[in-house]
């Protein structure tokens, strides 16, 4: 049986967003940093470089993969000037991870890595828990 959280399009698998915890963009640009060794504010610099735009691109796909904004949202967190631009990177990101084996592979990583970092603070928050106002509860996993 497929899993709902999955869905296909133009041969890549994209990952809806989890129904636990969203990611907020920081932590996925951070995710994606760190993957590809890049220095802070490198990958929201306006740098056309090879070893700076493809990350970029990639942190698109997750943004959107793991987040419900919309092309423009993810232009402003990543100080695009133009949402087009994430168009294109999103397009880029689809045709090379359909064809090229290895770009599907660190995409799939980047995808592991950001959920387990979603999943690595999945609390509940319960109202009136314990006779207390609010109390924070650990989310069981299964």
């Amino acid at each position: 049986m497929a899993d709902p959280l999955v869905t296909e399009k133009a041969g890549l698998q994209q990952e809806m967003p989890s129904p636990k915890r969203k990611l907020h963009v920081s932590e996925i640009i951070e995710v994606v940093r760190v993957y590809y060794q890049l220095r802070k504010r490198e990958i929201t610099d306006p740098s056309r470089e090879r070893r700076v735009s493809w990350p970029r691109q990639m942190a698109m796909a997750m943004i959107r993969s793991r987040t419900r904004l919309s092309t423009p949202q993810i232009a402003r967190a990543l100080h695009l000037q133009h949402h087009t631009t994430v168009m294109f990177g999103l397009k880029r990101v689809r045709e090379r991870c359909t064809v090229l084996p290895d770009f599907k592979a660190d995409y799939d990583e980047l995808r592991r890595q950001s959920a387990e970092r979603a999943g690595s603070a999945d609390f509940i928050r319960h109202e009136h828990a314990h006779e207390r106002p609010f109390s924070t509860v650990r989310a069981g996993r299964g």
